[in-house]
C-alpha cells in the first residue's frame, strides 16, 4: 500500500459509508450507488483509518479490498460471520486461514479464537497484516510466509498489477488481465507442514488461493482426516476448472464431508435483503462465479 493523505471524513463520505452499510438493502444497490459516487475502480492514494470489529483498521483508498472495509465495514462481511459462527463452542478454537492476503479474516478471527494461523507467501500484501498485528498488539495470529500445497517446490507467482490485492495467483490464466509474474514463492506441503505445528486441533478453515485450491486440497487430506474441522473455501470458474468433475472433487475430502453452498445476500422483496448469509445446495456444474463453499463433516 503507497502512503498517501490521510482522509478527511467529509458528510459525503460519512452518508455514502452509513449507505454501505445498511445491510438490509440490497448489496447490489449499495455497491451501485457506492461506485457511482466513489468509484472502487478508480485509484485514490488515500489513506484513512477506522474501527473495524472493535480493532484499529489502516487502509488505503488504492486499495480494493480496503474500500469494502471503509464503506461496507468488511470484504464478504457475511462470510466473517459464517467463520465465527462455525468458531462458537470452542473455547480455545484454532482458525487456519489460507491465502490470507492483507490479513482482515485473520484479523476478525483473532478475537474470536484462541489462536490464528495465517498462510500469505506474498511478502507485499503480507506486510499489511504484520501491520494490523503490531497495530493491535495482537498476540494469537502466527504468520507462515509460505503457501500451502501438494508438495514442496517453487512455483511462479502472479500478483496484481492493480489495487485488488486478491486476485494474485500461482495459475498464469487467472486473472491474467490483471496478473502479471513477479517471481517464484515457496510452496510446502500442507499436511507435513500442519504436523510440524503440533496442533492438537483445528476447528475452521478458510481457503482463498485464486484458483490455487485443488493442490491446497491434495496436501491436506491427511489433516482433514485427523482434524476433521469445517472448511470455507472459495470456488472460483478457474477452481472448478482444475477437476474432471464432482468426483474428483469429493475425492480429496473425507467421506462423510458434505458440500453447501454459501448464499451471502438474501433478498427480500427485491431490493432489501436480510443481513445473513444463508447455506443452500452445492451444484458443481452451475456453481455461478466466486462463490464461496462450506466443507464440513455431515451432521456438524
Amino acid at each position: 500500500m503507497s502512503p498517501g493523505p490521510l482522509l478527511k471524513d467529509s458528510l459525503k463520505l460519512r452518508l455514502l459509508r452509513w449507505f454501505g452499510r445498511r445491510e438490509w438493502i440490497r448489496y447490489g444497490v449499495r455497491f451501485a450507488v457506492l461506485r457511482r459516487f466513489w468509484d472502487p475502480y478508480t485509484p485514490r492514494v488515500q489513506t484513512f483509518e477506522l474501527n473495524f470489529f472493535s480493532l484499529q483498521y489502516q487502509g488505503d483508498f488504492e486499495c480494493y479490498l480496503d474500500w469494502y472495509v471503509y464503506f461496507f465495514g468488511a470484504y464478504e462481511k457475511e462470510e466473517l460471520y459464517l467463520l465465527r459462527d462455525l468458531a462458537q463452542g470452542c473455547s480455545d478454537a484454532v482458525f487456519v486461514d489460507i491465502g490470507a492476503n492483507i490479513g482482515q479474516h485473520s484479523l476478525y478471527m483473532a478475537q474470536h479464537c484462541h489462536k490464528v494461523h495465517a498462510f500469505e507467501p506474498y511478502a507485499e500484501v503480507r506486510q499489511r497484516l504484520e501491520s494490523g498485528i503490531a497495530l493491535n498488539q495482537l498476540a494469537n495470529i502466527e504468520i507462515h510466509p509460505v503457501a500451502l500445497g501438494a508438495q514442496d517446490e517453487q512455483l511462479d507467482f502472479y500478483a496484481p498489477k492493480g489495487g485488488n490485492t486478491g486476485t494474485g495467483s500461482f495459475l498464469a490464466t487467472h486473472e491474467a488481465e490483471n496478473n502479471e509474474l513477479v517471481g517464484q514463492l515457496q510452496v510446502v506441503n500442507g499436511d507435513a507442514y500442519v504436523e510440524s505445528l503440533g496442533l492438537e486441533h483445528i476447528d475452521a478453515v478458510k481457503i482463498d488461493v485464486e484458483g490455487f485450491e485443488k493442490n491446497v486440497l491434495l496436501g491436506l487430506q491427511q489433516t482433514l482426516a485427523k482434524y476433521r474441522p469445517s472448511v470455507l473455501m472459495e470456488f472460483s470458474p478457474s477452481t472448478q476448472e482444475s477437476f474432471a468433475g464432482i468426483d474428483e472433487f469429493r475425492s480429496l475430502l473425507p467421506d462423510d464431508y458434505e458440500i453447501a453452498t454459501v448464499n451471502p445476500h438474501n433478498k427480500v422483496l427485491g431490493i432489501f435483503s436480510s443481513p445473513s448469509y444463508k447455506l443452500i445446495d452445492f451444484d458443481f456444474d452451475h456453481p455461478g462465479s466466486g462463490l464461496n463453499i462450506l466443507l464440513r463433516p455431515r451432521g456438524n
